[in-house]
């Protein structure tokens, strides 16, 4: 089984070394690292150049974050994908293998694998975010329901299907809303990644926006999947469990 983490940069010099360490230091061995950048102007190309062969990047103006995970989509290789913000992390340096152990007893029709995050402001765990199945399938009703840096995506559902660049903030949300079903969404009971807070998604400047793409997202794609959610939703009704492995 082998993952390819992709990472949009732009101008990310002060976080960016963080986040591919976390990735380039897992003892799993099968990780390709694709970094798509939009023509950075500050450090981030010295930070890319430093990793050598390690990182597949590539530096080019882009529409945004969507349009820059298209661009990397191309030259993915994996059986997952995990989509880390440039100031993102994995959780610690066996997380990847702790995954494998769950996504490969996972059946063909999955095409979405979810685990908790922990969030926070300069590495500094202030949040835990850890939903059962019964929880995500109620969410989505209302918003994106899992969260994507901790969320490994069937590669090729991603490479069919891509990223809608006319998005600024809910290009994710409308991805999985596209794709989702009552039956192919999985947990994994382990947190997989930290989120820096204060990102678009976390920004309260860009709130607003975010409010009108997720109404666009709810309104096109999640109000007539409304029966799959409430099957969703009661498939797991009995058995809600959000446990965690030790970790």
């Amino acid at each position: 089984m082998k993952f390819s983490i992709i990472i949009a940069t732009y101008n990310s010099e002060a976080l960016l070394e963080r986040a591919l360490l976390s990735v380039l230091n897992q003892s799993y061995p099968h990780v390709e690292v694709i970094v798509q950048d939009g023509a950075s102007t500050d450090e981030t190309i010295d930070i890319l150049k430093r990793c050598g062969s390690r990182v597949n990047w590539r530096s080019e103006p882009d529409t945004g974050v969507y349009d820059a995970w298209n661009k990397a989509l191309d030259r993915a290789s994996g059986d997952w994908a995990l989509f880390l913000g440039s100031d993102d992390l994995l959780l610690d340096k066996d997380i990847l293998v702790r995954c494998v152990r769950h996504l490969k007893r996972l059946p063909p029709h999955i095409l979405f694998a979810y685990g908790a995050m922990v969030s926070g402001t300069n590495g500094q765990v202030t949040e835990l975010v850890n939903r059962s199945l019964m929880e995500v399938y109620r969410r989505f009703a209302a918003n994106m329901a899992i969260c994507f840096p901790a969320t490994f995506v069937r590669l090729a559902a991603a490479k069919q299907g891509k990223f809608d660049p006319s998005y600024k903030i809910a290009g994710d949300f409308d991805f999985v809303a596209r794709y989702l079903r009552s039956d192919n969404i999985a947990r994994l009971p382990l947190i997989v990644s930290y989120m820096e807070r204060g990102g678009l998604s976390t920004n309260p400047v860009t709130n607003c926006l975010m409010m009108d793409e997720r109404g666009t997202v709810l309104y096109k794609h999640i109000l007539p999947k409304a029966q799959e959610l409430v099957i969703g939703c009661m498939q797991h009704y009995w058995h809600e469990d959000s446990s965690l492995e030790a970790q």
